[in-house]
């Protein structure tokens, strides 16, 4: 995927060139997301549909995680949390439609931001992190216009679903001996790791946003694209709901730890593209692309509590991104086929170990593609590719709400195939 929690695999065309034409693509539909103002390149209905295969791996190597020195500093006891990664499947749909020689209508249904992992139960790092699952849905109604023979504006609106799931282990009997003392605790059987617990969050919200874009063609040989995708904001209303063992109960009786209603605001942060195309000649293309988006608006993930238990807050100080592409397309003598190839940057915002949460253990990606189109029929356009991301092994040095750190190592990499089918009619 894309560093943080969002979703680059929007286009299977664009994925064999590592994402480094999406602003100036007038080859399928995905120029609804990237950039609506080149949709008046199309001359007539065009369908495109997409699915996306990620293969994750991403497996933690502990070196010395422990408790809290409060609570005695012990090691963290459990297993590695084995592979975390699940093996996620993402579709899409675009369809564009002139309505005049100048006008243009878009609609599409993506996921533009999500993530999902899960580790063993008894894991040492289950007081961070046990399920985590992001999922959006975004409709995306588009009007292009064509201002002159070279200049196209485009503009969208952005419709979003967003639902999460997150769960993990509560330390009761750390919390215990924090609150109470050891005396009371130890004979209660309220000692670290113990008296474990859990917690499950389950919310959803729907968030409103735009795009805008502008597509410019200087030349035949030359394309120029921008585009602006506006942040979208989400009040998550949900549910917490505890697991207490009996020996902890006494740490319920203010109305702590009780199944209640919650409320966590989320951005999905805004981004800017600007890109190019450069035909070499007949049979060549090359196409660049920057990417910035503005994930330092998610300072924290703050989750309040409807009963009297104080706010859940993890510290995230992310940094804004840039993502940097290069690809290049060749097409032979015989017109049917294409085939393509890219490599792009991909910044982390996480600024370091400290501020690595085990929900997203993200770092830098690097991205080596490689695809492929075949012309079917004459309005029947096939696109596959293929995408691995090299990942520098994250370090991780985060703690949790009862002060104890999770301290090691992450080696990750990803996988991405993706099949698309266009259809002109």
């Amino acid at each position: 995927m894309g560093a943080g929690f969002a979703i680059m695999e929007q286009s299977v065309l664009e994925l064999g060139r590592a994402f480094s034409g999406a602003s100036t693509n007038t080859g399928d539909g995905s120029m609804v997301y990237f950039n609506p103002g080149a949709m008046t390149q199309v001359r007539s209905k065009l369908l495109t549909t997409a699915g996306y295969l990620i293969v994750p791996s991403a497996k933690f190597n502990d070196e010395g995680s422990q408790l809290n020195p409060l609570v005695g500093g012990f090691p963290l006891r459990g297993n590695e949390g084995g592979n975390t990664a699940n093996l996620i499947p993402i579709p899409n749909v675009y369809y564009i439609q002139p309505l005049t020689s100048k006008v243009s209508f878009g609609l599409g249904v993506n996921s533009p931001f999500g993530m999902e992992n899960q580790y063993h139960s008894n894991w040492k790092g289950r007081y961070q992190a046990i399920t985590s699952e992001l999922i959006t849905i975004n409709i995306n109604p588009s009007l292009a216009v064509k201002l002159t023979e070279k200049v196209s504006l485009g503009a969208g609106l952005n419709i979003q679903y967003l639902q999460a799931k997150l769960s993990n282990a509560v330390d009761f009997g750390a919390i215990c001996l924090q609150a109470i003392g050891l005396g009371a605790c130890g004979s209660r059987g309220l000692l670290p790791q113990s008296a474990d617990g859990m917690v499950a969050l389950k919310g959803d919200s729907v968030g409103f946003g735009f795009n805008l874009g502008l597509y410019f063609e200087p030349s035949q040989t030359t394309r120029l694209g921008i585009s602006y995708r506006s942040r979208v904001e989400h009040e998550v209303k949900g549910t917490a709901n505890y697991a207490v063992p009996d020996q902890a109960l006494i740490l319920t009786r203010g109305g702590q730890f009780i199944d209640t209603h919650t409320q966590t605001r989320v951005i999905m942060p805004d981004q800017v593209m600007l890109g190019f195309s450069q035909y070499l000649g007949a049979r060549w293309n090359l196409t660049g692309d920057a990417l910035w988006t503005n994930w330092s608006l998610n300072r924290e993930l703050r989750t309040d509590f409807a009963s009297p238990q104080g706010d859940s807050i993890q510290q995230l100080n992310w940094n804004d991104t840039w993502r940097l592409a290069l690809g290049l397309s060749y097409t032979p003598e015989v017109q049917k086929w294409t085939i393509r190839t890219g490599f792009a940057f991909d910044q982390t915002p996480v600024p370091n170990a400290d501020f690595r949460p085990a929900r997203i253990p993200d770092n830098d990606r690097y991205w080596l593609t490689a695809g492929f189109s075949y012309r079917v029929l004459s309005n029947l356009t096939l696109h596959g590719a293929y995408a691995h991301l090299f990942i520098p092994d994250p370090a991780i040095n985060s703690k949790s709400a009862t002060g104890d750190r999770l301290s090691g190592q992450y080696t990750a990499q990803v996988n991405i195939v993706g099949l698309q089918l266009d259809w002109r009619f």
